[in-house]
Order: structure tokens, then C-alpha cells, then sequence
């Protein structure tokens, strides 16, 4: 019932928008993602013109106001401009220094004077005290606001500042929580290029930060022109050159000598007897770890041809040297040589004072030298002698960024008064690279690894590979590669600003996936429960003989992995918007997004489409009192998002992922057992034994795309010239969202419902489906391509809808950039539940996305509803700067968040489910129920409490000394008060397979906020 009557409500506003589209009367306003407006109104007279002038370029339009006296200046790149109003050529008058910020609107008002009919400027500076053009939600930085906060240089850091956003799980490599949406469901452009993370989605390429023009970090409300989004969207302006040459340089370190002690990690104290050697003992010695960092970057830009072509071009490089204790588990010590390189080159080229060429090269490149050596915990002694060596290259298990080479071009045509044209082209390519100096990751030596429990007195468990255990290596050649190309035309129809596009972008992942080095694993364990059946194996450990000891029972694990394939992804997408001017005052924009993607597995071959994801749009804002003084807007919206190229990792190409338990009577040099006994076949949850997928059998068919609706309502004003205050309030729900599912009951059930012939049958392994509705599958059950459609109720395969709710009231006051202050502060009070954070597991930090074990079979989703790792109920973030003097300044960055949800994961209970038993589809220690005392207790999310508050605050003093224009001494001091906070915990609770146990490892800290840091910088900037 509910999802009929929100297609009615899509349905009936689809309507309006089309209507909209027909209406015509005065002029509107909008916007691109890279540029913003300018716009107003003079009186209506004849002769009038208006001349818009960037004034770091010379670059100038003119316009002819329409009948009622108003004009729009489109498509402007960001920075200062000056508006002249001109009557028969002859200056009226002007208004200076209107900053055009990126994706907003910025009004000039004029009046008609009192006497003579003439105008004279009745609003004269920076932009209006609100934007009463834009209902976007969401916040806009400058390189000015950027440069003097006390923040990381990375778009991280950025995001941060903005309400509504929380940090990724501290295990993923990139990525963040904006709105409630997954880590991954976020979109990042630079001068509108996308530049996401093609391979998971988690995070993007970047730029030298003191390039970063302006960063705007939508959180929802966003137009038409905007998709692949059920988060929020990242968008970045890059600085470029003016007719003023400008130069300089900026170097920073922080010492380690000035950095304070990381805090150690303890096993949390379980009160289990096998415990009991582990319980508060340390885990990993943090406080021993060094850390010195350095930065250095430079910046050159100005006129090739004055008021024609400029350039601008930077580069930065970024070193740190660490030194890190590993584990108690697996002593040893790394030394690791980061360096991030990243530039910009910037060309822009006034064509004609209608036409403008933009070429934009971007790289960034995170490589790491690891060096492992020896390391004494009983002494806290490092023997130096190196172990193993490893090189890599933007990798996401070792390196800081995603990485790539971007080359942009874009054009953009001022056709005439009422119609522009921007096209825009771009490639970019990702290497991805491991080396492991004298060590053959290819060979069949397994890796070792004993736990706290596994390892038989008396015996040696040698460890091949001095890296840790459970290490995967990426395919050689890996690489991603993102083409893209996109067209936009805006056309001023009387009261109706109409825009409209396409866009086009084509994604390859040559060799993704990974492979345990050594090509597997041997994994030793031990139970006091002589009856054990160890998960999938049909003989327990005491029948097959296992070494006894102290009344524990020894056994091993053998595990293959390898999911190495190409991938690719086709998107493309096609958008109408129409802003139409009511009345003086009140705005509505109505829009239709129509998004569409194929998904292609390491043969080129489809087996994920979506063909049409039709979402409209539609928002409001109004100026309350006519004097840009108070703003009422609003939005709703459908949003959806793709999946990456990742999807077709073990989604739809060939894998191996098995486990073999195993009894054993001794072990070799290499730690590999011997005397080994099976204690059954490989087994493979998934089935997945290396052969090839059918790309007809590994998704459902005619699926809904991943999607949510989206409604806000926000408030705007301004007290005073120094004080503007707001609130709004956001509500999103998950309509439906696309996983792998894995359990083959309901495919067998059916042939035996419909007497089909399932000896030839190969089993059903995953396939992509929408959780917790209706799905039609192809099943090959002849085993000879001869396809049964298989329609399967939500009841057949046992799923709830799925279900994320995210509701915020944001509060903020700001104080605008005057009388030599600037601050902002903001609380946001927030709700994310459901029982599916989205793409994404922060759990289990799983990496899969869109293919995570959340829906692989329905007891997995028992006791899944509850509080959402995203969920921040709490937070207050407050920001600024005070010139103290002209020549000393201070800076502030404050947050206060409350913690994350807890779980306790363990192994389903024994005999509930006969048919789970005997399709051996147990993934060990993966669901809501946890043993207590002997007895498997259920226990949904978040009912192991919360984490405690995120508490940290960045400071900083910077001295410009008047005798020396342009030098900046500055000091920043990160994590001021040094509270360092648990950022997630290990939430499995219990051996895999075994109940009656309790991991050593649950509770403990996995990490803390950084210890206190202090960076020292000297910058020079010079203008000639």
C-alpha cells in the first residue's frame, strides 16, 4: 500500500514539473556544478545594459535586462566580479566585489534614485546576506576560509566541517557518512568531472589543497543536474590564473618529537577461562609508534595572453615516516616511507568574451615503502633486521587516497542573452600496484597463523611471510579507468530558467579483485567441545583424532581466496529542470532525472541493467520580505545511486573462497600440518569453486534501483549584518537498495513445488536482488542454458523490506567575515535506523559493496533492525578565525559527537533451523545472537551500547609580519586537549563455528583518534 501511493505522489509531481515546463512569462535563475550566477534588477528603461566583468580576468558579458527590469548572469566560473549598469552606453552606476560562490546565486540590487530617474547602488559587497536563490542544503568553503582553518589538508577534512556528515568506518579507505547514506553512496566532482573512487565508490582523487578553488558539500536538496547520489555530493572549483602573475610556496612539518603518545590497545577482559592470559593485557603498543610529516608546495599563475589565456599551475608533495608496533599475536615492527604527490595545471581561454575553454590536468599518487623487522614486546626492542619489504602504489589497504591522472576539457558558450552551452570531456586513469621485494606472493606456501588458543604445546608454528596473516595482493596490471562526457544547456524563457543535459561515463577495472598471498592460508584453532563439527564438515574433531591437550581439542582451517577479473560499468543519465519565477519572491524548480547503468563482468558481458531510474525533483525557496533578508525553502526528491565496477568481483566473474577443516598430528618448517586428516570437502558458502557465472543467473531481473525519497523544510535569516541564523529540518527514506543474496533454498523448493527436473542442476551460488521484495530470477536448473524464470515472493525468500530511516533538525548561527572574525556553529540531532546501512557493512568493515553478507541468507537479517553505524545522535561542530591583530590570528575547529552503535555477533543458534543445518550455509560468527554463559542469547543491532562521545579540538596561531608582505608563520596544534577516542571496537563475539567460546579479541579497541599533533608552517605569497 505504501509504495502505491508514493508512485502516486511521484506520479502527480512528474505532472507539475511537465506542466512547468510549458509555462513561460520573466526571468530565473540556476546554476551548473562547477560555476554559480549572478543576478538582479535595474529599472526598465530603454537602452539599458548590464556589463557582468570578472575583475581578476577582465572577462565581461553583456545582457539586456527583460521587460521587468531584471537580468541573469549564467554559467559564471567562481570568483569576484563587478556588475556596471549602462543607459545608451554612458555608466550608471556599479557595484564592486560580488563573489560568485559555486553552485549558489549572488544578487545585485539597485533602485531607481530619487531624482533624475538614474540608479544608484543600493546593495554594494560580497554577496547578499542570504542566497535566496538556492535550496540546496548543504555548505560552501573558499580557498580564503580553507587556508586558515585548522584542518587536514585532504576533502575529508573538508567534508567534516559540514552538518550532517559523520566518518567513514576507520577500517575503510575512504569515503564518509553525509545524510545517513552509506560510505560509498556519495558523488565527487573537480570543475565537474566526476571523480569517485570507480572500483568501490569509497572516496575520490584529489588535488593539491591549496589549489581547491571552492568546495561545496551538498547534503541533500540537490537539483536534477546532480545523481549517483543517495548520500551527498562533493563538488570542487579549482583556483585559475588571472591578469595578476602570483606566486609562491608553502612548507610544513610535524615532528614527531612534538606529537604525544598514541594510546595503547588492551584486550577488553571477557571473564572467559581460555581468556584469561589475554584479558587487560596489551595488544598492540601504540605509544611506541613515531610518526614525522612534511609537506612542501608550490604555485605559479597569470597571464599568457592578458584578459585572453591564463594559467595556474600547483604541486604538493606529502611525506611521512612511521614507525609501528605491530600486534602481540604477531610481534614485529614496520617502518613505512609514505609520500603523496599530487598537481594541478589549470589553462583558461577567453575565446571570445562569449566563449571560454577551460583544460584542467589533475594527479595525485600515494605510494609506500613498508619495511618489516623484529620487535620484542617483553623488551620493547626492535632487532632491525628487515624481514620483508613491500612497495605500493594506491592501494587501499596501505596508502591514504584513491589516486589517478585526470585530464578535463571544457567548453562553455554564451550562445546568446538567454541560452548557454557547456560541454565537458575528461579521462582518467587509476594504477593500482604491490611488490613484495624477495618474497613470491604467487607461490603455494600458506600463510600461518594461531590465534591465542590454536597453537599445540610443544610444537613450532613457523609463519612464512612477515607480513599479517589474512594478507591479500592485488592482480598485477591493476588498474581503473573512468571516461566521461557531458552536455548542459541553459535557455531563459520568460519567468522560467530552463536547463537541461546529458552525461556519459564509462568505467573499467582491469585486474581488480585480490588473492591471499601464498595463494591461502592454514588458520589453527582449539575447543574444549570434544563434538565439534567444524562449519560445512561432516566428522568432529574428537572421531577424526585431534591432538589433546589441557582438555582442548586442536584442529586447522585451509582457506582459498582469489576473486582477481576485470570489470566495467556504463552509466548515463539525461535531466530537465525548470526555475520558475512565481512571483517576485517566491521560486519553484521542478525537475526529472532519468539515470541508467550496465554493470559487465570480466568478459564484457551484462549481467546487471538498469534501464530507466526516473527521479524528480522539486523545491522551493522564498524571500520571505523581498530584502534577501529571510529565506523559507524547501525540497523533495527521489535520488538514486549505481553500483561499482566491484559488483562483478565474485558478483559475476570467476572466485575461489573456500574453507577445509582439518585435524592434524604435527607441523613443517613452513608451518603447514602434517599427518593432516580432512574433516570433509572444500566448502564454499557461496559456491564458489572457481568456475565461471552465468551473467544471465548472477542478478534478478527487471530490479528497482537502488533509491530514496527525500523531503526538507528549512529557515534562514539574518539578525544583523553580523549575524545569520538558521534551521531545517531532513527526512529521507530508503526505498529499495540492490545486494547479493546466496542461500539456494528457495531455488531448490521451487523445483520441487513445480516438479523440475534438478538433476543436471549446478546449485545456485549469489545472485544480486532487491532485499526484502518480490524478484524473478533465470535459473539454468537442465544445467544446459535452458533458463527457468523463477519468480520469488518476499515470503519465499524470507527477507523484511529493506529499511533505512534518517531524520535531522540542524541548528546553526553564523557570523559572516567582518570586523576581523568569522565563526560558525552548528548542532545537528539525528536518527539513522533501519536493518541496512546501504552498500556498505561497517560492521565488519566488509568491502564488498553492494555484495556484502547482509542479505546472503534470512537468518543473517535476524535481529538486524536497530540503530545504523552512521547513527550520530549528537553533534556539535563550530568553526572560525579572529585577527587578533593585523598581523596575528587565531583559528578554531571544534567537534563534539556522540559514539556509534555497538554489536555483539556470534554463530547462530545450534537446532533452530534444520534446513540451515543441512544446506551448510553457517558463515560462523556473523549473526545477531551471542553466547552468554553456555547459552546463545539473541541480540539485535546496537544493544551492546553506544561507543563514548568524539570529543576534539584544532587550534592554531598564524603570524603575517608587516615588514614582509605575504610571509605566514602559523602552528597548528590537532587534537588540542589530546582525547583520544575508541573509533570502532571488534563486535564478534565467538569462534567461528564454535558458541561456546569467546574471542580474546572481542571489544577491543580497533581505533583511536589521533594523539595530539603539532604542525609548523611558513608559507610565502607574492603578487606582482
Amino acid at each position: 500500500m505504501a509504495n502505491n501511493t508514493t508512485t502516486s505522489i511521484w506520479r502527480h509531481s512528474a505532472i507539475a514539473v511537465a506542466v512547468g515546463l510549458c509555462v513561460a512569462s520573466s526571468a530565473g535563475y540556476a546554476q551548473s556544478n562547477a560555476t554559480g550566477n549572478i543576478f538582479g534588477t535595474v529599472q526598465a528603461v530603454a537602452g539599458t545594459t548590464v556589463v557582468v566583468e570578472n575583475t581578476a580576468t577582465g572577462a565581461k558579458r553583456t545582457l539586456t535586462p527583460d521587460a521587468s527590469g531584471r537580468f541573469t548572469a549564467t554559467s559564471l566560473p567562481t570568483g569576484s566580479y563587478k556588475v556596471t549598469v549602462l543607459r545608451n552606453g554612458a555608466v550608471v552606476s556599479t557595484a564592486d566585489n560580488i563573489e560568485v560562490l559555486i553552485g549558489q546565486g549572488s544578487e545585485a540590487i539597485f533602485a531607481a534614485a530619487a531624482v533624475g530617474g538614474t540608479q544608484t547602488v543600493q546593495v554594494v559587497g560580497k554577496v547578499a546576506k542570504i542566497d535566496v536563490s538556492s535550496s540546496n542544503n548543504g555548505s560552501t568553503f573558499t580557498a580564503k576560509q580553507l587556508a586558515a582553518l585548522p584542518i587536514a589538508r585532504n576533502v575529508d577534512a573538508i567534508i567534516q566541517l559540514a552538518p550532517n556528515t559523520t566518518t567513514a568506518d576507520p577500517r575503510y579507505s575512504g569515503g564518509a557518512s553525509i545524510g545517513g547514506g552509506a560510505p560509498s553512496e556519495n558523488s565527487y566532482y573537480i570543475n565537474g568531472f566526476p571523480v569517485t573512487n570507480p572500483l568501490n565508490q569509497l572516496g575520490a582523487s584529489e588535488l593539491p589543497f591549496g589549489a581547491v578553488g571552492q568546495a561545496q558539500v551538498l547534503t541533500g536538496g540537490f537539483g536534477a543536474e546532480f545523481g549517483r547520489s543517495i548520500g551527498g555530493v562533493v563538488n570542487i572549483t579549482t583556483k585559475s590564473g588571472t591578469n595578476d602573475w602570483e606566486a609562491g610556496f608553502n612548507f610544513s612539518l610535524t615532528p614527531n618529537g612534538l606529537r604525544s603518545k598514541a594510546r595503547d590497545i588492551y584486550y577488553e577482559k571477557t571473564g572467559a577461562t581460555a581468556n584469561a592470559k589475554t584479558d587487560g593485557t596489551i595488544y598492540r603498543r601504540r605509544s611506541a609508534n613515531t610518526n614525522d610529516s612534511a609537506s612542501i608546495g608550490a604555485y605559479v599563475g597569470g597571464p599568457l595572453i592578458k584578459d585572453e589565456l591564463f594559467f595556474f599551475v600547483a604541486a604538493e608533495r606529502l611525506t611521512s615516516d612511521t614507525g609501528t608496533a605491530g600486534t602481540i599475536e604477531a610481534p614485529s615492527w614496520a617502518d613505512r616511507a609514505n609520500t603523496t604527490n599530487r598537481y594541478l595545471g589549470k589553462f583558461d581561454w577567453n575565446l571570445t568574451s562569449d566563449n571560454r575553454l577551460e583544460l584542467t590536468l589533475i594527479g595525485d599518487r600515494y605510494a609506500q615503502t613498508e619495511k618489516l623487522s623484529g620487535y620484542s614486546y617483553a623488551t620493547g626492542a626492535r632487532n632491525g633486521i628487515v624481514t620483508s619489504t613491500g612497495k605500493f602504489t594506491n592501494h587501499p589497504d596501505h596508502n591514504d587516497g584513491v589516486g589517478a591522472s585526470s585530464q578535463i576539457l571544457k567548453y562553455t558558450g554564451y550562445l546568446t542573452d538567454d541560452l548557454t552551452l557547456t560541454a565537458l570531456v575528461g579521462r582518467s586513469k587509476t594504477p593500482h600496484i604491490n611488490v613484495y621485494a624477495g618474497v613470491d606472493v604467487e607461490s603455494q606456501v600458506r600463510q600461518v597463523t594461531t590465534g591465542t588458543t590454536g597453537a599445540y604445546p610443544g610444537f613450532t608454528y613457523n609463519r612464512p611471510y612477515a607480513f599479517g596473516f589474512g594478507t591479500t595482493v592485488l592482480g598485477p596490471g591493476a588498474e581503473d579507468t573512468v571516461k566521461a562526457q557531458r552536455l548542459d544547456l541553459e535557455y531563459r524563457l520568460g519567468d522560467h530558467s530552463i536547463r537541461g543535459g546529458i552525461d556519459r561515463v564509462k568505467l573499467a577495472s582491469a585486474n581488480a579483485g585480490e588473492y591471499l598471498a601464498g595463494n591461502g592460508s592454514y588458520s589453527y584453532s582449539s575447543t574444549t567441545n570434544a563434538n565439534l563439527i567444524p562449519t560445512r564438515m561432516v566428522t568432529s574433531v574428537s572421531a577424526a583424532g585431534a591432538l589433546v591437550a589441557n582438555g582442548r581439542y586442536y584442529y586447522g582451517r585451509e582457506r582459498i581466496f582469489n576473486t582477481v577479473t576485470s570489470a566495467f560499468s556504463d552509466q548515463s543519465a539525461q535531466y530537465i529542470e525548470d526555475k520558475w519565477q512565481v512571483t517576485k519572491n517566491l521560486a519553484i524548480t521542478g525537475g526529472l532525472r532519468n539515470e541508467q547503468y550496465a554493470n559487465k563482468n570480466g568478459d564484457g558481458e551484462t549481467f546487471l541493467e538498469m534501464k530507466n531510474q526516473i527521479n524528480p525533483r522539486l523545491a522551493f525557496t522564498w524571500d520571505v520580505a523581498g530584502d534577501s533578508s529571510t529565506k523559507i525553502y524547501g525540497s523533495a526528491g527521489r535520488y538514486a545511486v549505481q553500483i561499482p565496477t566491484h559488483l562483478a568481483v565474485r558478483g559475476a566473474s570467476r572466485s575461489t573462497y573456500t574453507d577445509q577443516y582439518f585435524v592434524y598430528t604435527g607441523v613443517d618448517a613452513n608451518g603447514a600440518p602434517t599427518g593432516r586428516k580432512n574433516l570433509g570437502d572444500p566448502k564454499s558458502a557461496n559456491n564458489e569453486y572457481g568456475q565461471p557465472k552465468d551473467a544471465n543467473t548472477v542478478s534478478a531481473k527487471n530490479m528497482k534501483p537502488n533509491s530514496q525519497d527525500e523531503i526538507s523544510l528549512g529557515i534562514e535569516k539574518a539578525l544583523s549584518d553580523e549575524l545569520v541564523v538558521g534551521a531545517r529540518l531532513t527526512y529521507r527514506r530508503l526505498n529499495s537498495t540492490i545486494d547479493d543474496l546466496c542461500d539456494p533454498r528457495a531455488f531448490d523448493q521451487y523445483a520441487i513445488d513445480n516438479k523440475i527436473d534438478a538433476t543436471n542442476y549446478a546449485g545456485f551460488g549469489c545472485a544480486s536482488f532487491n532485499p526484502g521484495a518480490d524478484n524473478d530470477f533465470l535459473v539454468d536448473y537442465a544445467g544446459n542454458g535452458t533458463y527457468t524464470k523463477v519468480h520469488l515472493t518476499k515470503e519465499q525468500l524470507g527477507f523484511d523490506k529493506a529499511k533505512r530511516l534518517y531524520a535531522a533538525l540542524d541548528l546553526f548561527a553564523e557570523h559572516p567575515l567582518k570586523n576581523g572574525w568569522y565563526g560558525k556553529v552548528s548542532y545537528t540531532y539525528s536518527k539513522s535506523k533501519g536493518n541496512t546501512e546501504g552498500q556498505t557493512l561497517s560492521d565488519v568493515a566488509q568491502t564488498d559493496v553492494a555484495a556484502t553478507q547482509t542479505w546472503d541468507h534470512p537468518e543473517l537479517m535476524q535481529g538486524a533492525y536497530g540503530y545504523l553505524p552512521g547513527d550520530r545522535r549528537h553533534q556539535i561542530k563550530a568553526f572560525g578565525t579572529y585577527d587578533i591583530t593585523p598581523e596575528f590570528t587565531v583559528g578554531a575547529n571544534l567537534l563534539l559527537a556522540s559514539g556509534r552503535p555497538k554489536n555483539c555477533i556470534g554463530n547462530y543458534p545450534d537446532g533452530q533451523s534444520q534446513s540451515f543445518e543441512d544446506y551448510g550455509l553457517s558463515y560462523g560468527s556473523a549473526y545477531r545472537y551471542c553466547g552468554v554463559n553456555g547459552v546463545t542469547t539473541y541480540s539485535p543491532r546496537g544493544s551492546a551500547g553506544t561507543l563514548p562521545w568524539n570529543k576534539r579540538l584544532d587550534v592554531n596561531l598564524a603570524y603575517k609580519p608587516d615588514t614582509i608582505k605575504g610571509l605566514a608563520l602559523r602552528v597548528d596544534v590537532f587534537n588540542f586537549l589530546n582525547t583520544q577516542t575508541v573509533q570502532a571496537v571488534d563486535e564478534v563475539h565467538e569462534a567461528y563455528g564454535d558458541a561456546s567460546s569467546i574471542l580474546a579479541s572481542y571489544g577491543r579497541a580497533i581505533a583511536y583518534s589521533a594523539p595530539r599533533s603539532v604542525k609548523l608552517s611558513v608559507s610565502y605569497d607574492k603578487k606582482f
